[in-house]
């Protein structure tokens, strides 16, 4: 509505420019109506000047809709067997230094003195 206003305004001045004009011979029809012709024009071409532009959208791409794939039927499949192999341990052997001494046998002094030994 606001922007209507300068149009209204110019509208009424050009009728009230051309309607100061004197009749004194008569014969003044042709100019008023080419004044009424002429802010009609102008009217309309200030009028039209504001219109909104509509301009049409770009295509669109629509995608196809989505396709359901069934899923396959379980299946069993059996696992490879796995063969570890255990890994070998060599130990050497024991090595034997004898029983301890005063290990086996009666303790010193059991049997008496010992002869030939200082």
């Amino acid at each position: 509505m606001i922007r209507k206003i300068p149009t209204v305004a110019l509208l009424i001045g050009a009728l009230a420019i051309a309607g100061q004009a004197q009749a004194r011979g008569g014969g003044n029809d042709a100019a008023v109506y080419g004044a009424i012709v002429g802010t009609a024009i102008v009217g309309s071409a200030l009028i039209n000047a504001n219109r909104p532009v509509y301009v049409a959208p770009q295509p669109v791409y629509a995608a196809p809709p989505p396709v359901y794939y069934a899923p396959p039927p379980p299946v069993y499949y059996q696992p490879a067997p796995v063969y570890v192999q255990q890994p070998i341990y060599y130990r050497p052997a024991p090595v034997y230094y004898g029983p301890p001494r005063g290990y086996y046998g009666p303790p010193r002094g059991y049997y008496g003195p010992r002869y030939g030994r200082w």
